[in-house]
């Protein structure tokens, strides 16, 4: 099973962070616990376990997702999605994904919501 905490360690948080690395088609992935340095994953592996990443702190302070980008850091002019990991209420962590793409992912996301696109794609194909 699976647990993380406020003082999960790198090596616990790889897992997920595989998992979403995986799902967003090996776009680089950073996590980290509350209290303690994270994981950094790039082209299907893992590059760092000391990861601190300033805008993971700033998701777990604020408790919301977050839309930046660095000035400093391994990801430097690169637009960064980070989200919280919550138990209940509490903020235990954070979970990032690097658009290296410079944006063109999120705007893709935007264009298969568009309407007029629906009629090409199953009922089901995007949530309502």
């Amino acid at each position: 099973m699976i647990n993380i905490s406020e003082n999960s360690e790198a090596k616990e948080l790889i897992p997920i962070a595989q998992a979403v690395h995986i799902l967003v088609n090996k776009l680089p992935v950073a996590a980290r616990s509350k209290n303690k340095p994270g994981v950094r994953l790039e082209k299907g592996e893992v590059v760092d376990t000391n990861y601190e990443g300033y805008v993971l702190r700033v998701a777990i302070k604020q408790g919301k997702v977050i839309r930046a980008t660095p000035i400093v850091g391994p990801y430097a002019g690169l637009p960064v999605i980070v989200a919280p990991i919550k138990d209940g209420d509490k903020v235990v962590g954070a979970i990032g994904v690097v658009d290296i793409t410079a944006g063109i992912f999120e705007d893709i996301i935007a264009i298969a919501r568009r309407p007029e696109l629906h009629k090409f794609l199953p009922e089901d194909a995007f949530p309502k």
